[in-house]
């Protein structure tokens, strides 16, 4: 539709309102920049239904996912392990809801969508619109026509449009499955990962909505018991046309997330890695680029005073950093991301997830966390040490000196201040500045010098690095922090023979 037809035609566009749980027209639209918005977005809808027309008629979409997991079935179909057992129970029963949505798109919705269409095209369709055109919220067109219903979305934190169909009339049904983890609290963590990030509730039972079929079904084996899934739209896209899955945990009762936070600040350091795994695979993204690196997990900025002790952990005892601009950014890169992962690896029930899930429809995320887990990894080894008589954790940096600090990162300068205080009462002096939209608390190099009971500590780590170091820089750069610092036995001298003690493999360093 073009913009000279709308104009002519006039099309009948109104704010929308819930009346009865349904949305309907509360009143006209007669601002000029919303029309103009609208029919923006209705030519978006318009040009990518152009696009995908094959496919969208053919329904070649849904074969393509049927084919993909019966090739994953046929892959797997020798594999051992009740998690390869109720993977492919799960997978089967995926293509079986996929052939009723076949049939229901050549007999119903396609005829649907092409009679709502035209009736767009003649102007004889409500379109409704919510949200706001300032930018402060998405901007949204709903479409009706009987079983199906038409979103167009422009979000409002990154402009991007979204285009998704609502079916109605599919019922789906249950599946029921059994558990096959070895670990129950690795099955927790794992859980409330997938709670705190593409998780929601629905009548008390966890839920979630995914178009990527490796989500689906891992979270359904992440929830043993009755799982009742069906399909309950597509998203066009710029790429391709995705099916939209619903999975509801009928056997499971969700916690508030704020009782999940707490459980998860007091996970052990297996337990929080578990819980990341799952939240990454949720809100997360894996990224690998010749020699760049990282993974990074996103989070609103609504949910950062729910997020902020997890935050922290994050930080302070994997070495995740934080960027804050529209949405949290906790980002882990370089070595650190490729220990992250072969911790994952050493976690059988986390192992056997991703291995199961990267050859599933959309399943790179996966992958790369494989071949991440799979490099070699120059690493220094664990930065944090517990500062003597207390249980705060706090990480090791040498600094472009040779220098050595002890940093830590708080939320609000109230915490900080705590943490200074908490640190001052063991008689441990430190600092604070601001930093990444918090805190960053230091105790600096003669601090560190002066005090036996804490020099001593940081001392054996260092002394770790150095011993599992094979860069001869970086060992030397372990070796003068360890002089500048004062280390037993760290003379001039012994530094000088510490330092080129080992020789490096395939050199005559």
């Amino acid at each position: 539709m073009s913009s000279a037809q709308v104009n002519a035609d006039k099309p009948r566009i109104c704010w929308g309102a819930r009346r009865d749980g349904k949305l309907v027209c509360k009143e006209p639209v007669t601002d000029e920049a919303t029309i103009e918005k609208v029919k923006e977005l209705v030519e978006e809808l318009e040009r990518r239904i152009e696009k995908h027309k094959d496919a969208l008629k053919s329904g070649s979409f849904i074969d393509e996912i049927i084919s993909q997991l019966k090739q994953w079935l046929e892959t797997h179909k020798k594999d051992g392990g009740k998690k390869a057992k109720v993977a492919r129970r799960v997978v089967k029963f995926m293509i079986w809801l996929l052939r009723k949505l076949r049939e229901k798109w050549s007999e119903i919705y396609w005829k649907q969508f092409l009679e709502l269409m035209n009736s767009l095209e003649r102007n004889t369709t409500d379109i409704i619109v919510t949200g706001s055109n300032s930018g402060n919220k998405s901007f949204i067109v709903h479409l009706f026509n009987k079983n199906i219903a038409v979103i167009v979305n422009k979000v409002s934190t990154n402009g991007r449009i979204t285009i998704s169909l609502s079916l109605s009339g599919s019922e789906g049904d249950t599946v029921k499955l059994s558990n096959t983890f070895s670990d129950k609290k690795v099955l927790k963590a794992v859980q409330h990962g997938w709670a705190l990030t593409d998780g929601s509730v629905q009548d008390g039972h966890p839920t979630m909505s995914t178009n990527q079929p490796w989500q689906a079904a891992l979270w359904s084996l992440c929830y043993p018991g009755e799982i009742h899934m069906y399909i309950n739209g597509l998203s066009i896209n710029e790429e391709d046309v995705s099916i939209k899955w619903h999975l509801t945990a009928n056997s499971h009762k969700i916690m508030s997330k704020e009782e999940i936070v707490k459980e998860v600040l007091k996970f052990n350091d297996k337990d929080l890695r578990s819980f990341i795994v799952s939240a990454i695979w949720g809100d997360g993204h894996v990224y690998i680029k010749g020699k760049t690196k990282h993974m990074n997990l996103l989070i609103g900025l609504s949910k950062y005073d729910l997020w902020y002790g997890i935050i922290e952990r994050l930080i302070n005892e994997l070495g995740f950093t934080i960027l804050i601009e529209n949405i949290i950014e906790v980002k882990i890169r370089s070595s650190k991301v490729v220990r992250l992962a072969k911790e994952w690896f050493s976690i059988q029930d986390i192992k056997e997830l991703v291995e199961l899930g990267s050859s599933l429809p959309d399943g790179e995320k996966l992958k790369r966390i494989i071949k991440l887990a799979n490099m070699e990894v120059k690493e220094l080894g664990r930065s944090s040490i517990t500062i003597p008589g207390t249980d705060i954790s706090m990480s090791i940096n040498i600094d472009g000196h040779c220098r050595v600090t002890l940093r830590t990162w708080r939320k609000s300068e109230n915490e900080a201040l705590r943490l200074i205080e908490e640190l001052r009462k063991v008689n441990f002096n430190a600092r604070k500045y601001a930093e990444n939209g918090g805190y960053r608390v230091l105790i600096l190099h003669s601090e560190i010098q002066n005090k036996p009971e804490l020099k001593e500590p940081v001392c054996q780590k260092l002394s770790e690095w150095l011993n599992n170091e094979k860069d001869k820089r970086r060992k030397e750069r372990i070796a003068k922090a360890m002089q500048n610092l004062m280390c037993p036995g760290y003379t001039s001298k012994e530094v000088k023979e510490k330092s080129s003690s080992i020789k490096i493999p395939g050199t005559n360093i």
